[in-house]
């Protein structure tokens, strides 16, 4: 029944979205509605979202990947598009409302002015001019009709631009959806300590984080993660959490990623979707992969005489009535072996813990989980605007103990507008970053 949740949810969700659209268009949108192929753009997506259920549902029936890969991209389009339209229509709405005002008013100001035009005399009588110019009135044409011109032209501009939410909203769906079957990118990052020890100078760690193979993410992708990683040619390489939506197969991933080469191996730690799939067969896959698994602790690592030490904290499956001092005593039992002097690197899947790990006196921590909300302008996520007391994408500081938040590798969701996946690099330097 687990595999099959994600097909019963979208099919909840596309009936709401479906059912709204077509609400929005036939009561707001009454004009548009009248048009052939607004109607059948309207039936159309959620036929086609219908269609793509069935392929998705009789592909895990039959285990045949191709209806898989056919039949979720094609649901998730129609949900992704339902959900441009419901969110710009209401907006688009604005406009026509206003369209309709000025309508009405310039058929107010025709009818008054029709009105003073007509005699007063006894018979009420017009002779042929008269008429000819209340026709022109009311026809638009010359005369004082002219006046009309320029409410002509601000109801031009104001259906023009009710037309351009549900254009921008599509051509946003649809360049997100596009974005998302890309590669991922390899961002070099470059993290200034003062204090570094010289034989961690030029030290490259590479993360890979919230691929969520299975799904969205198959074989190939990962395939395509381990050469892109091994391009970049990192000393450790770290996996952050939510690897896998599969636990039939977490060890065949594992076995892939651990066939990057790196001269000082890899380690792991855990997230909230590894509790969701079955923490137990995940940590038996762990137990027989070549990355070591780091849960409430953590693992010294010689590098030329210098002691790295690598911690794993553990993931509270949810963030509602999370115990207190969760992150405080996971953060403490993964740093108890550390060594003193050591730099001290954690990987905590959720950034929420790294105001614990920065009272720790944690170096670097290295988190994922947020996907950096797949929406970003500027290498920043949009959710910042509203969750500005979030870790959601990128570099953070507290007094000199560093985060850095992954968007990601993967995701459940394929959906990728300015905020692309990655597999980031990060390289130690004692040495003053250039401000870009």
């Amino acid at each position: 029944m687990r595999v099959y949740f994600p097909i019963i949810f979208s099919m909840v969700v596309l009936a709401v979205l479906s059912g709204l659209e077509i609400l929005l268009l036939k009561k707001l949108h009454p004009d548009w509605w009248r048009y052939r192929a607004v109607r059948r753009l309207s039936y159309g997506l959620p036929i086609a979202g219908i269609t793509g259920l069935a392929l998705w549902a009789l592909g895990i029936a039959f285990e045949a990947d191709v209806l898989v890969s056919i039949g979720a991209p094609l649901t998730t389009a129609a949900l992704v598009l339902g959900l441009a339209l419901m969110i710009s229509l209401p907006l688009s709405a604005i406009f026509h409302t206003i369209d309709r005002f000025v309508a009405w008013f310039a058929r107010r100001r025709s009818a008054s002015n029709n009105n003073d035009d007509i005699p007063r005399d006894g018979n009420n009588l017009r002779d042929d001019s008269t008429l000819r110019d209340s026709n022109n009135l009311r026809d638009g044409g010359v005369g004082e009709a002219d006046a009309q011109v320029p409410d002509l032209k601000r109801r031009k501009i104001l259906t023009t631009t009710a037309a351009i939410f549900p254009v921008l909203a599509i051509t946003a769906g649809g360049t997100g959806l596009i974005s998302a079957t890309r590669d991922p990118r390899t961002p070099v990052i470059p993290l200034h300590y003062p204090q570094l020890p010289p034989a961690l100078e030029g030290l490259r760690i590479l993360q890979i984080t919230d691929v969520h193979v299975g799904l969205i993410i198959n074989f190939d992708d990962v395939e395509r993660i381990v050469e892109l990683s091994a391009t970049m040619k990192p000393d450790l390489v770290l996996l952050t959490g939510d690897f896998s939506d599969d636990a039939d197969t977490y060890l065949d991933a594992l076995r892939l990623v651990g066939s990057i080469p790196s001269r000082l191996g890899s380690f792991a730690s855990i997230g909230n979707h590894e509790y969701f799939r079955g923490i137990h067969a995940v940590r038996r896959a762990y137990d027989q992969s070549p990355i070591p698994l780091l849960l409430d602790s953590g693992t010294t690592v010689d590098v030329g005489g210098t002691p790295l030490y690598v911690a794993g904290a553990d993931d509270p499956r949810i963030n509602f009535g999370l115990p207190a001092r969760f992150y405080e005593q996971s953060i403490d039992a993964a740093l108890q072996d550390m060594p003193s002097q050591a730099f001290s690197l954690l990987l905590c899947h959720r950034p929420d813990g790294f105001n614990a790990a920065a009272r720790a006196g944690v170096d670097l921590t290295l988190s994922g989980h947020t996907h950096g909300g797949q929406i970003g302008f500027n290498g920043r996520s949009v959710l910042n605007a509203t969750l500005p007391e979030k870790y959601m994408w990128g570099l953070y500081e507290i007094n000199g103990s560093k985060l850095n938040v992954s968007s990601g590798a993967g995701h459940w969701f394929p959906y990728r507008l300015g905020c692309p996946t990655e597999i980031p690099l990060y390289v130690l330097t004692s040495r003053p970053t250039p401000r870009s």
